[in-house]
């Protein structure tokens, strides 16, 4: 029976995550409007993403760098990474950027 088992999962891949190897690649979106590079887009989005403006090379640099590129060869903190991707994403499906002020936090009381 242990010869049986262990030719089925011989085929297997060793792990869940090798399988997503093969996920299809998001497309790079053409600048738009007054957005042309980085840089802009960085200035657009606002929370002082444009102080790190520097570290995306090109357009394509930009859309195409990984969370995991972004935290070790960049420096990026988690909310920065975090604020930065979401509008990737939303620049992707067509949504020009623009400012969200950050709400004050309320003070405690007794």
């Amino acid at each position: 029976m242990n010869s049986v088992f262990a030719r089925c999962f011989s085929r297997v891949p060793s792990g869940i995550r090798c399988l997503h190897s093969g996920a299809v690649k998001k497309p790079i979106p053409a600048p738009r409007g007054d957005i042309q590079d980085p840089t802009t887009f960085l200035t657009k989005i606002g929370r002082n993403s444009v102080s790190f403006a520097d570290k995306f090379k090109s357009w394509d640099h930009l859309f195409t760098a990984t969370t995991a590129e972004m935290k070790s060869d960049m420096a990026l903190s988690v909310k920065q990474r975090r604020w930065v991707l979401g509008w990737r994403e939303k620049y992707r499906q067509g949504i020009d950027p623009y400012v969200i002020p950050v709400k004050p936090v309320k003070k405690k009381t007794k």
